[in-house]
């Protein structure tokens, strides 16, 4: 039985004062709540910068000229494109306020580098490798506490055609981050033959809810009662290739087409 089936799922915001660099982000947690096993703890990514220090100050970054193109296509700061340009591992197009860019195989807005609960004039980046800082939190977690817990690294994303943010897990450690109903049976008994559910990011947006996306002050949200199978997974089970994307190949490795 997974973990959480037939119970109740329950979400616990946890408040922080603004976090500085040099804080310890699990010092902080566990003087304000107790995790128990099972518990998912999410952690907000903006969080994390601010305790490593990863705010850079975007308005002292000379623009390359192609910078200063993007800039004026989106209306970003030049400075602010530059840092986006040298974090991009790709960079597709731009809308409003916008670059629309791959990131460790992550499609996702300006690299995932962000204004907000960043100080003015400077901009928040991901951890360099965020599964390896969320296992190194969750291994914090269980030393002081003897508890078997699963962390998830939380930011906000948008998603196509849709309006507004919502969470997905940017990095995470201790527990299956999918779902495979492959080869199960429908409620009609056919058999399922695409379908994986994608949990981590189900969860992170559950966290995310109730982090905001303003001067909430909610760095962490324990979820509780999630059925989740802890252990020691592989996190790229999340990513999916290019190729096989539904969004990704029809618009970037197929041939063009007028479909309207």
């Amino acid at each position: 039985m997974v973990p959480g089936e037939g119970g109740q799922l329950e979400v616990i915001p946890i408040k922080s004062p603004v976090i500085s660099k040099g804080d310890d982000i699990v010092t902080i947690l566990l003087s304000r709540c107790k995790v128990e096993d099972g518990d998912i703890v999410a952690i907000a990514d903006k969080a994390i910068a601010a305790a490593q220090g990863r705010f850079v100050r975007y308005e002292d970054i000379k623009p390359s000229e192609k910078a200063i193109e993007l800039a004026k296509e989106s209306g970003l700061e030049p400075g602010f494109v530059e840092l986006v340009l040298r974090n991009a591992d790709k960079v597709f197009g731009t809308a409003y306020r916008t670059i629309l860019t791959l990131k460790d195989g992550i499609l996702v807005a300006n690299a995932g580098i962000d204004h907000k609960n960043a100080p003015k004039g400077h901009a928040a980046l991901w951890p360099d490798d965020p599964n390896k800082e969320a296992e190194r939190i969750r291994v914090e977690i269980e030393k002081r506490t003897g508890k078997k817990v699963g962390v998830i690294i939380v930011d906000s994303r948008l998603s196509p055609l849709r309006m507004g943010t919502t969470g997905f897990a940017l990095g995470i450690s201790g527990f299956r981050g999918i779902r495979d109903f492959r080869g199960k049976r429908d409620i009609y008994g056919k058999k399922i033959l695409m379908t994986v559910m994608n949990l981590a990011d189900a969860l992170a947006t559950t966290a995310h809810i109730f982090m905001g996306e303003g001067d909430d002050l909610v760095p962490f949200v324990l979820i509780r009662g999630a059925p989740v199978e802890l252990g020691h997974f592989n996190p790229d089970e999340l990513k999916i290739e290019p190729e096989r994307c539904a969004y990704f190949r029809p618009l970037y490795l197929s041939r063009p087409r007028d479909v309207f």
